[in-house]
């Protein structure tokens, strides 16, 4: 009787874990993709930006967008997606990848190959393969990707667990965290944080108030003309 009361008790507690870490999975998507949730900030997009970080499009663009995003997260990849056409519509976009891996091990392993990569300055054609790959990240599949992106795989699979790439991954970490980020993407644009991907038509749309607004306020800011 003990010993079939002690069996009941590891299953409860191993159920109980799984439940905690389904939950735990489940609080990493947004709750509703069809109607993201936006929010104002007190802040801009581009003061989040930090020495080291990826740029794409042009980085001297008036617009920029700071992308919170994890390479297994489908709307992630579908965002990636419409902003790359965006970028190649509008060269006045500086578009700025925050890895952000919160979907688990896999998630985590991929980003570390992504910061190694930064090491040969491959990183952009690591994150084109990933961000395009079904099979979640291992290092047998990295070895592959490696060798596709021309990246020396001994010194990729070193530096994967090296100080630098370490304090890398924790600092991306405790930034999300900081802001409170609990889904992913989330992305920040002029004053907004916008939690879940949306249509191009509606990202288009986004970057053309967000401009105008931009406008608006750098007109309101120009000193009154001199009067003689």
């Amino acid at each position: 009787m003990i010993k079939r009361a002690a069996l009941f008790a590891i299953g409860g507690i191993l159920i109980a874990v799984a439940l905690a870490i389904t939950a735990h999975h489940l609080t990493r998507r947004p709750p509703n993709n069809g109607n993201p949730p936006v929010i104002q900030t007190d802040f801009t997009a581009a003061s989040l930006i930090r020495p080291g970080d990826p740029v794409f499009g042009n980085p001297s663009g008036r617009l920029t967008i700071v992308d919170f995003y994890d390479i297994r997260c489908p709307p992630c990849r579908r965002m990636n997606l419409r902003f790359n056409r965006l970028m190649k519509a509008n060269p006045d976009i500086r578009y700025v990848p925050i890895d952000f891996p919160i979907l688990g091990k896999p998630s985590v392993l991929g980003t570390r190959a992504l910061f190694a990569a930064t090491l040969q300055h491959k990183y952009r054609a690591l994150r084109h393969i990933l961000m395009r790959q079904k099979p979640k990240p291992t290092m047998a599949i990295l070895k592959t990707d490696a060798a596709k992106a021309g990246i020396d795989w001994p010194e990729l699979k070193t530096a994967m667990n090296s100080p630098a790439v370490t304090a890398r991954l924790n600092s991306n970490l405790a930034r999300g965290h900081a802001l409170g980020l609990k889904y992913v993407p989330s992305w920040y644009i002029g004053h907004r944080r916008i939690i879940g991907s949306i249509s191009y038509a509606a990202l288009v749309k986004t970057v053309a108030e967000v401009e105008s607004r931009q406008k608006q306020t750098a007109g309101n800011a120009s000193p009154a003309p001199h009067k003689s």
